[in-house]
């Protein structure tokens, strides 16, 4: 008695794991989930969480669904417990959907096809009927023009004339566990990348390198390679502070050593155009100003015969102006120089929208100051020469998003498995028609209505073929 309600339980277990409701209702539920992860920012400390909501409730509302979205972690939905839950739980009904239902249709495949009788024949849902005047050879036509639509034919013999059973794509019923693998191979590679992949950060400033990654959750990841950042640039539109766009130009190095990206020591890096090294996916993200000790500011000095000489100096160290005694230096700096309405100076931004340096010249014991700016030609002439700026080197940092996944090449694998798995499901349905041949008559049956309208316009060809209608 133990036994059989043991026996019992296990299969109603077996039974709700092998339920398609429960599969529909998965889906249903991941999908929400998906659609609050997508809709309420992930990962963001609770400042900016709040601020989010605050922007359509009151702070006190907000304040209170930031409790709920924390304590459900609906801000990190794609890493919590319950959502790998349902995964786990999706994947285990296919998997047991798949166990329950595939035997049976290998069995089906394995049984020795029979007559079947004239009751269960017209019990199937499609039936024509065509009567032909020339009766000569009449099951060779038949047999031929189905072989011909790709049909695999059989024939018996019945009290009721010649039964011919005429199959084609009977396999492709196997493509449904194709999907089911498929979509266990793409939750396999979610599943990976969520565990073993990060996202994070890494600020590089012009001249230097790094050989850590900052983790969205804080962390140090440590890498076996350099990444230096030889020089960043910004192209403001004109008369704007709108950014145009932003590129940085990297090396990649191991132990000093640069190497080759796609047969190039330099990699520029813009906005959408990521580059991938050692499984890891660089993207350009954002920049920002950060002056270092390094630093140091690039003029061209045009010479009498129009030579240009470059000229690199570091804040307030005095140099030489080439082939004159007077000496320069930097003493100020404004990367967005602007003048107020009393004529003073100042700064409208830390962007580098239009630098300008403040240069002291020094010539036989007297002092004399000039602003130079970068886009105005017109202040590059000074008395001892023209002078241009060209750029504040080393003080502009680049800010790279970083993110490995290493689930996503079994995610493209089981996209392509899916992919391959519905076409076939959706386009290459098993087709069976059953013909009667007696006499001048030729009775087609169909045992299915799915996919109907491809399988009474198969039907139709056919009939028009034995007609004599097609050719």
């Amino acid at each position: 008695m133990e036994k059989l309600k043991l026996e019992n339980l296990n299969e109603k277990i077996w039974n709700f794991f092998a339920s398609v409701d429960l599969a529909v209702a998965l889906f249903i539920v991941i999908s929400i989930a998906a659609a609050i992860g997508t809709v309420i920012p992930q990962q963001l400390e609770p400042e900016a969480t709040i601020r989010f909501f605050s922007k359509f409730l009151s702070m006190d509302t907000s304040l209170k669904i930031h409790d709920i979205v924390s304590l459900l972690d609906l801000n990190n939905v794609y890493h919590s417990w319950w959502f790998t839950f349902l995964l786990f739980m999706f994947a285990l009904n296919l998997i047991v959907c798949s166990i329950d239902r595939l035997p049976n249709l290998l069995k089906s495949y394995k049984l020795l096809p029979q007559a079947l009788s004239m009751k269960v024949l017209e019990s199937m849902p499609l039936k024509r009927q065509l009567i032909l005047s020339d009766v000569s050879n009449l099951k060779e036509k038949v047999s031929e023009t189905l072989e011909r639509k790709g049909f695999y034919v059989i024939f018996f013999e019945t009290p009721e004339g010649i039964q011919l059973h005429a199959k084609k794509w009977s396999k492709t019923r196997l493509a449904v566990y194709l999907t089911h693998f498929s979509i266990l191979v793409i939750l396999a590679g979610a599943l990976l990348g969520t565990f073993f992949g990060f996202r994070g950060h890494m600020n590089i400033v012009e001249g230097t390198a790094l050989d850590f990654i900052i983790s969205d959750e804080g962390k140090t990841i440590p890498l076996d390679f350099q990444i230096l950042c030889e020089k960043f640039e910004v192209e403001y539109y004109e008369n704007s502070a709108v950014p145009k766009a932003f590129r940085s130009y990297l090396k990649i190095l191991e132990k000093d050593k640069p190497m080759m990206i796609n047969g190039k020591e330099t990699v520029i890096l813009e906005v959408n155009e990521p580059f991938s090294y050692k499984g890891f996916n660089f993207y350009q993200a954002s920049y920002g100003f950060q002056p270092t000790e390094h630093a140091e500011f690039r003029f061209t000095f045009f010479h009498d015969n129009n030579k240009k000489i470059p000229i690199n100096v570091k804040f307030e160290e005095k140099v030489r102006i080439p082939n004159s005694s007077v000496l320069f230096s930097v003493i100020d700096f404004s990367p967005a120089l602007g003048i107020d309405e009393e004529g003073r100076l100042f700064n409208m931004t830390t962007d580098m929208i239009n630098p300008a340096v403040l240069v002291e010249f020094e010539a036989q014991g007297k002092k004399t100051q000039q602003w130079i700016l970068k886009k105005i030609p017109q202040t590059w002439e000074t008395p001892y020469g023209k002078l241009r700026f060209d750029e504040l080197w080393g003080a502009q940092f680049t800010g790279l998003q970083v993110r490995k996944d290493p689930g996503v090449p079994l995610i493209y694998f089981g996209s392509i498995l899916l992919c391959i798995g519905l076409f076939v499901s959706l386009f290459l349905r098993p087709m069976n028609y059953f013909v009667i041949i007696d006499k001048n008559k030729v009775i087609f049956y169909s045992p299915t209505l799915k996919g109907k309208v491809t399988i009474e316009k198969e039907l139709n060809e056919i009939i028009k073929k034995l007609k004599g209608e097609e050719k």
